[in-house]
């Protein structure tokens, strides 16, 4: 076993140039362009959106998930309570598994993201017009 698995700057960063979402650890179901660290029990990666972005609406049968605001800002919606969060950088945050949620991010927004246990449990559901009115603009 290596005493150190090393995933360097420039590589994460040309990664995240094609695609917003690089998992830097885990056992990915998916090829990516960033060579990953393996590891069964956890997944880290990074999420970098350099545009205005929304995220399916989704939860996770498993996992929870750990998150770490590196720059910008981003809103999430509770879809069980109608609760909005708006977190900015240096904000951490966990969203518990089975929790249904929406997500909208501004332009230059970065967070890294632990999911315990790993695995990819993501179930995408259905879009309401109340949460698609909300996921429409930063205001709504």
């Amino acid at each position: 076993m290596k005493s150190f698995s090393i995933l360097q700057n420039s590589e994460i960063m040309n990664a995240l140039r094609n695609h917003h979402r690089q998992y830097l650890v885990g056992t990915l179901q998916n090829p990516q362009d960033l060579n990953h660290i393996s590891d069964t029990e956890i997944e880290v990666g990074i999420t970098s959106y350099q545009e205005w972005a929304i995220e399916p609406t989704h939860f996770h049968t498993r996992n929870t998930e750990y998150m770490y605001m590196l720059e910008g800002e981003t809103k999430y919606l509770n879809l069980e309570t109608g609760e909005e969060h708006h977190f900015t950088q240096g904000d951490f945050f966990v969203i518990r598994k089975n929790i249904r949620y929406a997500q909208k991010s501004l332009p230059h927004t970065s967070l890294i993201f632990f999911k315990y246990p790993g695995g990819n449990d993501k179930v995408i559901t259905e879009l309401d017009e109340k949460t698609r009115s909300w996921l429409a603009s930063w205001q709504a």
